[in-house]
């Protein structure tokens, strides 16, 4: 037909159908079932049919109208869209899902990545200020945006190139099932006007105007260019700087964070030469954790001089006190240059050194002190990491949120009471006492070929909390739950997973019981991860209070 071009491209390493349409031409694609293939349109393309239509790769409008008027979308059901990649990119680039010839209404509400497909997400791309991405709603073509309220787990909108994306709804963004990815909101953008958006466990990344309060109870991270809150900052979820998500990656050039209102449950954590901009310095109740490079920006305020008090520093013009901030980490009052309304962190004195984990080694009785390593992992949402191989035993603490720790062989003890956000306690083998914090915080137990038994007690496990134990199901090991058992003060639900020839592996649940396992306070599954790399799933057992 007309325009329409099919090629083999390497778009990784298997080679892959691309289905091309070329600029100026239009075509028709008639009944065409699944199509494994990368649909990419510079002119105009018209997906039709009796029959219904499912797009296992991307769809891609550069330019001119994609319209998807089939029977069905095979990755939309009802209100939510449960798989798919759609894009539309580039001047006058525009994606219509539904049509009157097929007579489908569309009304997307909910994007989450596929249930059947644990590595995969859904995706929706606004990638050019006109770039537009319809639905029909039986009498007309109307935005995603007036009908899009929930971006789940494994869920990805990208606003992207300046676009202005405006909607009178609430906007929330949600975290993902254990061991998988959130969702994202992904922010290169223009003005973002909404009812409010609620990051509830998910991300919100990247640089844009946003318009409308923000209740964060996941991540916020001000990314390549200037993040700027005009409403209020609430919950107690994490605020942090420079750490691409999306691609696993560290940004060299550092982000502003300009805000208005913030409140106390706030924590932002800053990386070296970034920017918080306080729009109403008054206004501003949360606490910050910056480093050295950093800079504070206080609008209205003319200082001469800030002073360190008890974690707080206290900025003043003359003898006068204009702004008072509570301050995470371990400075010294003349690490703060003040220039106007700007307060500089500079190497003067001691050197800054706000740090994400204090430890003693119980085995030879030394204190210290870590900064940590940027975190690695799979786990969406983690920012810091600590891991160390001793066998001698240690006592860690949390001071920054969002952390993964695991400690060697001894009897450790982990603690992340003192910080918000969601972390991961792994203590390895050995007796270890882990405590968690007010987030959601997952505990593992690694039963996959210990050389000793394993015990954990985890104390203030609560509702959102999950443990993991890796290399354990019910075929393989039996699993027994006791009442009463665990470390002294601390007792608990218990469960012993023993097989023979393997160490057992012990886990207690403080101030839980039996009772807990059918009342519905604590739930149980098995599953096995996907293979990656060659490397075959590991099969784990999830606990999850619920």
């Amino acid at each position: 037909m007309p325009g329409l071009k099919c090629y083999q491209r390497s778009r990784s390493v298997p080679l892959q159908t691309l289905v091309h349409v070329s600029h100026g031409d239009s075509a028709e694609i008639v009944n065409g079932g699944t199509i494994n293939g990368f649909i990419q349109v510079e002119g105009n393309l018209l997906l039709t049919g009796t029959n219904g239509i499912y797009i296992t790769n991307d769809l891609q409008a550069l330019a001119g109208t994609v319209t998807v008027d089939t029977k069905s979308i095979a990755e939309i059901t009802g209100s939510t869209e449960f798989d798919g990649i759609f894009e539309a990119k580039g001047p006058g680039a525009v994606v219509d899902l539904g049509g009157a010839g097929g007579g489908l209404i569309v009304n997307i509400a909910t994007i989450e990545g596929p249930p059947l497909v644990p590595t995969g997400w859904t995706e929706l791309t606004f990638n050019d200020p006109s770039a537009q991405i319809n639905e029909w709603n039986g009498k007309a073509y109307v935005s995603v945006e007036t009908t899009l309220t929930d971006i789940k787990g494994r869920g990805t909108v990208d606003v992207l190139a300046g676009r202005n994306y405006t909607t009178t709804n609430t906007l929330t963004v949600e975290a993902g099932a254990a061991g998988s990815e959130t969702g994202m909101l992904n922010l290169q953008a223009g003005t973002v006007t909404t009812g409010g958006i609620d990051i509830n466990g998910g991300l919100v990344q990247g640089y844009a105007t946003i318009v409308g309060g923000v209740i964060n109870d996941g991540t916020l991270m001000a990314l390549g260019g200037t993040l700027d809150l005009t409403g209020s900052l609430t919950g107690t979820g994490t605020v942090a700087f420079d750490h691409d998500t999306q691609q696993g990656t560290l940004s060299a050039i550092g982000a502003t964070l300009e805000v208005n209102s913030v409140s106390a449950g706030q924590t932002i954590t800053m990386n070296g030469d970034d920017t918080l901009h306080l729009d109403t310095p008054a206004a501003f109740a949360g606490t910050i954790a910056a480093k050295i490079g950093d800079q504070i920006v206080l609008q209205g305020v003319t200082a001469t001089g800030a002073v360190l008090t008890n974690g707080t520093l206290v900025v003043s013009d003359g003898t006068q006190t204009v702004a008072s901030l509570d301050l995470s980490g371990d400075y010294t009052g003349d690490n703060f240059v003040v220039n106007g309304s700007t307060l500089q962190i500079a190497a003067k004195g001691t050197s800054v050194t706000p740090t994400e984990f204090a430890m003693t080694d119980t085995t030879t009785g030394v204190s210290s002190t870590a900064a940590g390593t940027p975190y690695s992992g799979p786990v969406a949402g983690l920012q810091w990491e600590y891991i160390t191989t001793t066998t001698d035993s240690l006592a860690i603490a949390a001071t920054a949120p969002n952390v993964f720790i695991h400690t060697g062989s001894g009897d450790d003890a982990i603690d992340v009471s003192r910080v918000n956000g969601n972390n991961v306690l792994d203590g390895s083998t050995g007796s270890n006492f882990l405590v968690g914090g007010s987030g959601d915080d997952t505990f593992f137990v690694d039963d996959r070929g210990p050389a000793s038994p394993i015990w954990d007690t985890v104390a203030n496990f609560h509702s959102g909390d999950a443990a993991t134990i890796w290399g354990v199901t019910p075929g393989d090991f039996d699993l027994s739950w006791v009442n009463g058992q665990g470390a002294t003060g601390y007792t608990g639900l218990t469960l012993h997973a023993t097989a023979p020839g393997v160490p057992t592996a012990s886990l207690t649940l403080a101030g839980f019981t039996t009772a807990d396992l059918t009342n519905g306070r604590l739930t149980v599954s098995f599953g096995t991860t996907a293979a990656t790399d060659g490397a075959p799933g590991s099969a784990y057992m999830y606990v999850h209070a619920t």
